[in-house]
């Protein structure tokens, strides 16, 4: 009995202790994509690949440097013009190769060829290392041996780098004179998507002048001798447009010209003499002469007065001296006689002569004053009032005036 409650007690204990064990929880099966161990690695996926079939990650080679299209058709590696700064920056490298055969200067001599190359060379790896102004100098040294329209093409990425748009322009128009052979055809796309770009960075402006002699400048810069006219591409912004010759001169600062528009101005040269006319402050010119001459009248009042109060003392002295003569020399006049109605009849006389020289002069000294204010003063005319002298038709355009020391101008400015 005692054997059978030992083993009893000791199943119960044992099951007592496995249920205190916390249960493992069962284990997850791996994920399917997760590789196991012992498993054969899968292949990397490439990335998505670019329109000419090569992954999107990878960077261009000297040797294929086209980059591949944006969904807006622009090169990838072309930014577009800041908003603020208007400068184009670009991405991609240079590479194209020179070939004969394709393109401007087909007869290069071997010397010339071999030269070409080699600075051509150089000027990729400076581009490509970011050395902008040292590979201008080197393209444009080969050039000088080789002009290619790949020359022109690389030269125009490095000045893209550089902020110089006209350059670029002029570059990217050469490059493809000769349509796409000479570059390769995404090359020639490329070009011509730059140009796009860069041709919102510029604007179109026509200066003219019928003045014979005139030396017409933009942006000091000589650009013809009038009469003649002159047309170019300019950044956008404002420009400053000169005409000068012997006693007359016109410098002009146009407003700000913006991208793609079309500016003309005609500069029209005057000189001071016939821009200048004269002005008054009232047109009633006689006021202060008039204000001089009744102070001066006032004055004349005031000097007869004078001699009256003088003439009433001599009465006075006179009256004096006869009436000493008559009671004796010790005795003396009477008072109460006539005598003291002369004397203050001259000190009345002679206070309002005082007070009439005063204020004659203030009024004189008014008068001139205002005569003075009131001179004839020269003032320049705007060119426009000069052209409506002499022709009273309305002007279709604005007539700006120029006015410098001894010297005058003026420009016509109309936008298209």
């Amino acid at each position: 009995m005692i054997k059978i409650l030992a083993i009893g007690l000791g199943l119960a204990l044992g099951a007592s202790v496995a249920s205190a064990q916390p249960k493992k929880s069962p284990a997850r099966k791996a994920p399917a994509h997760a590789p196991r161990p012992g498993d054969k690695k899968p292949d990397a996926k490439p990335d998505a690949a670019t329109p000419d079939g090569k992954p999107a990650g990878t960077s261009p080679n000297t040797q294929d440097p086209q980059p591949a299209a944006t969904p807006d058709g622009k090169p990838a590696g072309a930014n577009v013009p800041d908003a603020t700064t208007g400068s184009m920056k670009t991405d991609e490298k240079a590479g194209t190769k020179l070939e004969k055969g394709t393109g401007g200067g087909t007869d290069v001599s071997v010397s010339d060829e071999k030269e070409a190359l080699a600075a051509f060379r150089q000027g990729n790896e400076l581009l490509n290392n970011g050395l902008f102004p040292q590979a201008v100098e080197k393209y444009r040294s080969a050039l000088a041996h080789w002009d290619h329209p790949a020359i022109h093409y690389n030269l125009a990425l490095a000045l893209i780098n550089l902020d110089q748009p006209l350059d670029v322009y002029e570059q990217l128009n050469k490059a493809i004179e000769y349509g796409a052979e000479p570059l390769e055809k995404d090359k020639f796309d490329h070009a011509k998507e730059y140009l796009k770009l860069v041709e919102g960075q510029l604007a179109d402006i026509e200066v003219s002048c019928d003045k014979i002699g005139a030396k017409v400048a933009v942006d000091g810069k000589d650009v013809f001798v009038a009469p003649g006219k002159y047309a170019a591409k300019v950044r956008v912004g404002k420009h400053t447009f000169f005409a000068d010759k012997q006693g007359y001169n016109a410098r002009v600062t146009a407003p700000f010209i913006g991208p793609n528009e079309k500016f003309r101005i005609e500069l029209k040269l005057y000189t001071a003499e016939e821009l200048t006319r004269y002005r008054r402050r009232w047109q009633n010119t006689w006021f202060p002469y008039v204000v001089a001459g009744s102070g001066a009248l006032v004055g004349l009042i005031g000097g007869a007065m004078e001699l009256s109060a003088q003439s009433s003392y001599k009465d006075f002295d006179r009256a004096i001296a006869a009436c000493n003569a008559q009671t004796g020399n010790n005795s003396g006049c009477p008072s109460g006689t006539s005598l003291n109605s002369m004397r203050t009849s001259g000190d009345t006389k002679k206070v309002i002569g005082y007070v009439g020289y005063g204020v004659a002069g203030a009024a004189i000294a008014t008068g001139l004053s205002l005569a003075w204010l009131n001179r004839r003063q020269p003032y320049q005319i705007r060119a426009e009032d000069l052209q409506n002298e002499q022709d009273e038709k309305p002007r279709a355009v604005a007539v700006v005036p120029v006015l410098a020391p001894d010297m005058a101008g003026a420009m016509v400015v109309g936008k298209f």
